[in-house]
């Protein structure tokens, strides 16, 4: 509340710097003196965005860019490229992929609403981009009483994602990255052990 109420940060709220519209000139050191200061080691820079739908359309975006420039190896951006992607055509719109789980809330604009499989009433009517969904682990409670089940049930889910990504990659649907949100507000909370997702992490550097 105190931040919201300071005089000093009036100027922050009312230009919306999470769109980059004229952050004051304190904004660099607020970034340096709070979500910098718990950025995990080796991350040197932030993005702010205007909200939670904002950031997942933007961090799918960063995804596909930083898998085409892998892809071209330092190859110039060519005219084909240009000309397709005016018309939603490939090689200039490549036919990447995000892999999301089933469950999952991540926001209802487009690219977030094709990862979204939490409620029908959000998806009813809407086209939605052919992106692979793959099933998150649901572990029994409590979790000292089934320790075996749920590593078994883990394995499952990332033996289940490996296939999933083998098969769009060979569609040539190639999959650019995943997105897991174990807290999800509106579409509540799904857990699971530490080892999990690090194997995820291990996929996503595979």
């Amino acid at each position: 509340m105190e931040a919201i109420t300071d005089p000093r940060n009036m100027s922050m709220f009312v230009n919306r710097p999470a769109l980059g519209v004229f952050p004051n000139s304190e904004y660099p050191n607020q970034l340096e003196k709070t979500l910098l200061s718990v950025a995990p080691p080796g991350m040197s820079r932030v993005q702010t965005m205007a909200c939670g739908a904002c950031s997942v359309e933007n961090a799918t975006k960063q995804a596909f860019i930083w898998k085409k420039k892998i892809e071209r190896k330092g190859a110039s951006v060519t005219e084909e490229e240009l000309s397709s992607c005016m018309i939603n055509q490939s090689p200039g719109c490549p036919p990447y992929s995000i892999l999301s789980f089933h469950g999952g809330f991540h926001g209802r604009t487009y690219g977030a609403l094709s990862c979204t499989h939490s409620k029908e009433i959000h998806k009813l009517d809407l086209p939605a981009f052919d992106w692979p969904i793959a099933p998150f682990p649901r572990l029994k409670y409590p979790l000292n009483s089934h320790t075996a089940d749920n590593e078994a049930e883990e394995m499952r889910c990332l033996g289940e994602i490996r296939k999933i990504i083998a098969e769009y990659n060979s569609r040539g649907r190639n999959v650019a990255g995943l997105i897991v949100e174990p807290i999800q507000a509106e579409g509540g909370d799904y857990h699971a052990s530490k080892e999990f997702f690090q194997q995820l992490q291990s996929l996503c550097k595979e």
